[in-house]
């Protein structure tokens, strides 16, 4: 027989009270998730007004700092572009001229040879040039021919005010590579006075290199994505048009300077590798 447990009134009425709440209580079951992230402080949110200010922090270091990166990342990519497309052309005649002879031996090609009247055996010259010393080496995606004559696209390339110069991608002697490089070779020559006080044409010693980095997607501006190369007969070398100036005629030339009142702009180039293949944050661009 079980014994009876007495109560005093007084403490059998507090025993029932406390059965009864916690009778009236619920049970609660705990996830895992509840377990993992159970804080006994007391959490707090974020008001309204509190998340917009914070956005709009957000918004405006983005809106200071993403241009720049931008920037930076497509000065990058053009500078390896460059110095690719340097590499590429210059292996290339490196290889050749071991196949086919010294350049600075070819009568055409030397400085000084004069060529006034007689533009059309210039071209042919170029032309086979080219194609012995150039593209022989080279793996193309497209062979435009002299003065365009297999058809590539036609486009313009300009200054930086796209209004002082305006070289149609048409002349010369063209090819595309596998890279996406256009490139337009033409044989320089200026104007000069023979002995009897006449205007001739004669050969500069070199010829003019037009690299445009990405054919015809644009911008196509001088100092931006297209740059001018020259291959002197002299020393047999290819370099970036200008390289043999001061970093102050690189910059301030009136004509080819890298500056936003030069006329041509073919010295950017020059300046990008004398700076270590670098551009710099003075540099012109836009």
């Amino acid at each position: 027989m079980l014994p009876i447990r007495t109560y005093r009134s007084g403490a059998l009425a507090s025993y029932r009270l406390k059965k009864e709440r916690e009778n009236n209580i619920p049970k609660r079951t705990y996830s895992l998730i509840d377990l993992l992230t159970y804080s006994p402080k007391k959490m707090s949110a974020f008001t309204l007004a509190e998340v917009l200010i914070t956005l709009g922090i957000i918004g405006v270091v983005a809106a200071m700092t993403i241009p720049s990166l931008i920037t930076q990342h497509q000065k990058h990519v053009t500078v390896n572009k460059l110095k690719k497309a340097l590499s590429i052309i210059e292996q290339a005649f490196t290889m050749s001229q071991a196949e086919n002879g010294d350049v600075s031996e070819l009568d055409f090609f030397k400085a000084g040879t004069n060529v006034t009247d007689n533009q059309e055996f210039l071209n042919t010259k170029t032309n086979e040039f080219v194609n012995n010393y150039i593209i022989k080496n080279i793996k193309l995606l497209k062979d435009c021919g002299y003065n365009n004559a297999n058809n590539c696209n036609v486009y313009y390339v300009t200054s930086l005010d796209r209004t002082s110069v305006r070289l149609p991608m048409r002349s010369g002697r063209m090819f595309i590579i596998a890279d996406g490089v256009r490139y337009r070779i033409e044989l320089n020559s200026h104007t000069e006075k023979d002995e009897d006080g006449n205007s001739i044409s004669v050969t500069s010693g070199n010829m003019l290199i037009l690299a445009d980095l990405n054919d015809e997607k644009g911008p196509n501006i001088l100092g931006r994505d297209v740059f001018v190369i020259e291959l002197v007969s002299s020393s047999k070398k290819l370099r970036m048009f200008g390289l043999n100036r001061s970093d102050s005629e690189l910059r301030d030339s009136p004509t080819s300077g890298c500056n936003v009142r030069s006329s041509q702009r073919f010295y950017c180039g020059a300046l990008i590798q004398q700076n270590g293949w670098q551009i710099k944050d003075d540099y012109l661009w836009k």
